[in-house]
């Protein structure tokens, strides 16, 4: 995007639905004229747009969704977050329109051609008002990578450091209020900003209650070489176990979403224009230049390569097959869709948990009144324990030589498998909770892709998120598979544990079993990246360069998940919103 030196006027709304809101931020449909218009009001486009108008530049958002706070405490309350039926990552969803856009993958062929709902917001706040709130930071040799990708300097650790402290403001945990055996820990505060009210909007702090069954499964993580952290995941080392961080305001123990955050402050404090509730259709272009725009794309990972390629920007002959003006032939929109994967062991547990607080109808007055009067209590957790680790040497013994080749590509401090921890309900025969550990891909090589069938912005995108098609996954898979065991069999969690394996059960041994059982149950952790990629050479497949901004054209720019060059490890929340703070500096120093 070049940095505009006047006014220009906003591309056509194509659905003219009035605004939900009558006043002056909450215009209604017809023309009118911004310095920039962002496309996608979700985690990265509240932050960018809220950036540039504190700048007193005139900006408006165009977010087809409405408001997710709305919807109650399905989007409010922490301790809805894990059971949210609109997370449903199976093919008969719940509907929920008004938070999601119901994406439907295509078959999975490397997961027993199961299709599957991949939720992603659509609302104010984007996937910020529906995820499960954790918050942490790549690793230092990741944001080298990055940088070397997009050949620019800027996206190393020391130079991304300050809009990660930029965009946040950190609360210590409240002691007090957590008071869990076993769940004290250490962390690194200098890497954020405290206390000061220069501190950025989006607020971060540790739940004010803790699942005692992930205390048991810290044990256990520990028992097996995954030991605490003393610095937490915020620093620029993933390594070993941390209670997580996450994007929740401790006072009132509620969810901090872009919404919440960004937009809420921008609404007070600027003249940003919101049009909510309604639907961007394309990109116009006179020639090669955003028309009468300068347009700053934020629609996600699969809406944003599906908008360029409905705006003529994309692989030449798929657009051409369409009848769509090609404007910018791009073969890299939409493809290397990277999307880390995540199964589960588990088994039963006796011990108090999140999954019986919140079923015991015993227990809803006072874990209500906890958390209504204190801000306490389950209602207002949504964190909990997670680790990170490069698999063992005795993990990698039956590795084929291609798939050790691989991942000894990778920086020598990215983690190859996330483990989390987590409970609900038993399932009868006398287990009253199941406890379940999971284990995540972080760096699949498999990779899928983002595609269209047709010119109408009213037909979903073609998703296809390649689950397993390398080889390298799936043994990836089976080994981190056979670490979770190795977790469960630590005696520390022999006076807790209740009877044999719930799932898979012992029948399960082999590696075949084990990869037939992953194919038949794994799913997402809704951490899709790179549809979009950044780099230096459009031939290659890279899509946008350092700054953002697309190539082949003028006055366009991506900003959003979709252009990390690869997936990061673990949850990339923290990175969008930094990214976000990046490029708004980015724009307003007349890069």
């Amino acid at each position: 995007m070049l940095f505009p030196s006047c006014i220009f006027a906003l591309l056509a709304l194509t659905v003219p639905v009035k605004s939900s809101r009558s006043s002056s931020p909450f215009p209604g449909p017809g023309n009118a004229s911004y310095e920039y218009v962002v496309v996608g009001g979700g985690t990265a486009g509240l932050a960018l747009a809220t950036r540039l108008a504190s700048a007193e530049k005139s900006v408006a958002v165009v977010e087809a969704g409405g408001w997710a706070t709305e919807m109650g405490n399905m989007t409010t309350v922490p301790g809805y977050a894990f059971s949210n039926p609109v997370l449903a990552p199976i093919e008969e969803f719940p509907p929920i329109p008004l938070l999601d856009w119901e994406l439907l993958s295509q078959p999975q062929t490397g997961a027993n051609d199961r299709r599957v709902h991949y939720a992603a917001g659509k609302t104010l706040g984007g996937s910020s008002a529906i995820n499960t709130m954790a918050y942490h930071r790549a690793t230092k040799q990741t944001h080298r990578r990055w940088a070397d990708i997009a050949g620019h300097a800027g996206y190393t650790w020391e130079e991304m450091l300050p809009f990660f402290v930029k965009s946040s403001t950190l609360a210590a945990p409240d002691w007090d209020k957590r008071d869990t055996p076993n769940a004290t820990f250490e962390f690194d505060s200098t890497v954020f900003c405290t206390g000061l009210p220069s501190c950025g909007p989006l607020q971060v702090s540790y739940s004010n209650w803790v699942d005692p069954t992930n205390t048991w499964f810290a044990v256990a993580l520990g028992a097996i070489g995954l030991h605490p952290s003393s610095l937490g995941f915020n620093s620029g080392s993933l390594s070993g176990g941390a209670y997580t961080t996450e994007t929740i305001d401790p006072n009132s123990a509620t969810r901090s979403s872009s919404q919440t955050s960004y937009l809420s402050w921008a609404l007070e404090n600027t003249q940003l224009k919101v049009y909510n509730r309604t639907l961007a259709s394309r990109i116009v272009f006179k020639n090669t230049k955003a028309k009468g725009v300068v347009v700053i794309l934020s629609g996600g990972v699969f809406h944003s390569p599906q908008l360029l390629m409905l705006s003529g920007i994309g692989p030449k002959i798929l657009l051409e097959s369409l009848d769509i003006t090609v404007i910018s032939d791009l073969p890299g929109v939409g493809q290397n869709l990277q999307d880390p994967i995540f199964f589960s062991v588990q088994s039963g547990v006796t011990t108090p948990s999140l999954a019986i607080e919140l079923a015991d109808p015993n227990r809803l007055e006072p874990n209500v009144e906890s958390y209504v009067n204190n801000q306490a209590g389950p209602y207002s957790y949504a964190g909990g324990y997670i680790a990170f680790e490069k698999l063992p040497t005795e993990s990698r013994v039956n590795f084929s030589n291609r798939t050790s080749s691989l991942l000894d590509s990778l920086p020598d401090d990215v983690p190859e498998i996330e483990y989390l921890a987590g409970s609900f309900p038993g399932t009868g025969n006398g287990v009253t909770t199941v406890g379940d550990l999971s284990a995540a891909v972080l760096n699949p090589f498999s990779r899928g892709s983002v595609t269209i069938s047709s010119a109408d912005a009213a037909d979903p995108p073609v998703i296809d998120m390649g689950w397993l098609t390398d080889p390298a996954d799936a043994e990836v898979a089976v080994a981190a598979f056979r670490r979770l065991r190795q977790a469960w069999a630590a005696g520390s969690l022999d006076e807790w544990q209740v009877g044999p394996e719930v799932t898979p059960g012992a029948e399960v041994e082999t590696d075949e079993q084990i990869l037939d059982y992953v194919r038949a149950n794994v799913i997402q952790i809704w951490h899709a990246s790179a549809t979009n990629s950044m780099g230096t050479d459009p031939d290659t497949g890279a899509v946008v360069d350092w700054r953002a901004k697309v190539f082949g054209v003028d006055g366009l720019r991506v900003v959003d998940a979709s252009v990390l060059p690869f997936a990061l490890p673990g949850h990339p929340q923290a990175t969008i919103y930094a990214f976000a703070e990046k490029i708004a500096a980015s724009i307003l120093e007349g890069n």
